[in-house]
């Protein structure tokens, strides 16, 4: 696995109580020179990024702190920064097609590696939207997580033999590790990752993010289909933690 190097100028040093637990993935649409002078004046970036041909570069050393997630929590833990590595992929779709097998293929070898060297969990690999539902959509409706998670990269359910359950959705989604604080966006951040068959493609790719608030009042309550899942992936997150 060949890694171009970069010198980022946007980090910080990690601190000895917060280990590294975590891998989120990311995508950005604008073009990557476009992107990189977006990051610069906003002193932002990851640790690294895979453009669509397979190519990797690293931004920022694993040893320090890039900031790449912002404002985010998975099971109560907050400010996600500290406690992952940031991958960025470049999808002109913003996630709304299927990314090219290349760069699929070199996300699955460079987070097997991370995976390996930082003991990291199946379960704590996620996507931005996990991680920030009231803001973020990435890496997309199109982010292969079930082919992922055949390769033990992240966490997918069984179809069948689920736990049965009275607990509310929103108990079930905080088991699985969402901030429920906005339970409307939690459940859209978990069709999205577990069930995206279910939403629409966006037609403006730039004003995804922008349509969420929008998107997220207009989450219904959970129908059958929805529940199930949603039994079976929280049945799922329980037994491994």
């Amino acid at each position: 696995m060949q890694i171009k190097q970069l010198k980022w100028p946007h980090f910080e040093n990690r601190k000895s109580d917060r280990p590294i637990k975590y891998i989120i993935i990311h995508c950005f649409a604008f073009p990557i020179r476009k992107n990189l002078t977006l990051w610069n004046k906003l002193g932002i970036g990851p640790h690294y990024l895979i453009d669509q041909k397979g190519n990797i570069s690293q931004f920022v050393a694993e040893n320090k702190i890039a900031w790449h997630a912002g404002k985010s929590s998975w099971h109560k833990e907050v400010g996600l920064n500290a406690a992952s590595i940031g991958i960025e992929l470049y999808s002109p779709s913003f996630g709304q097609k299927p990314y090219p097998k290349a760069q699929i293929e070199a996300l699955k070898e460079l987070i097997k590696d991370i995976m390996k060297r930082h003991h990291i969990l199946p379960q704590n690999v996620l996507g931005h939207s996990d991680v920030a539902p009231t803001r973020k959509v990435d890496p997309g409706i199109c982010f292969p997580w079930a082919e992922m998670a055949k390769k033990g990269i992240g966490l997918w359910p069984k179809k069948m033999g689920c736990t049965k359950t009275h607990k509310h959705n929103k108990t079930l989604l905080r088991e699985i590790g969402y901030d429920v604080t906005d339970e409307k966006a939690a459940l859209l951040a978990f069709v999205r990752h577990f069930m995206p068959n279910l939403l629409p493609l966006e037609k403006d790719v730039q004003l995804i993010e922008k349509h969420l608030p929008k998107q997220i009042a207009q989450m219904p309550k959970a129908d059958k289909m929805i529940r199930d899942q949603l039994i079976c992936v929280a049945d799922a997150y329980t037994k491994k933690h």
